[in-house]
């Protein structure tokens, strides 16, 4: 039984190895950009809509941001009650 530990890789599975990381490092960075044009794409949208089109959806002026980057809560934030006295652009 013949073992080989510790030999290093050939030359070609290192440039390959590290043509690899450099492909899912530049996937990685453009899935981001990506996701990031898309949200900004859609805050774009929701600050178009009427107070009354965001209230149907159950959305205050200043929760689009959270509402988009699925950081939201469904708890109105302080002086953002949803209410038609509180001031919608906080």
């Amino acid at each position: 039984m013949s073992t080989t530990v510790g030999t290093p890789p050939a030359e070609g599975g290192l440039a390959r190895s590290r043509g690899i990381d450099l492909i899912t490092t530049v996937r990685t960075w453009w899935m981001a950009y990506l996701v990031r044009r898309i949200e900004q794409a859609a805050i774009i949208q929701l600050h178009a809509m009427s107070d009354r089109e965001l209230q149907d959806i159950g959305v205050t002026r200043c929760q689009i941001e959270r509402a988009v980057r699925d950081e939201f809560d469904h708890r109105p934030l302080d002086g953002c009650s949803g209410s038609s006295r509180a001031p919608l652009n906080c």
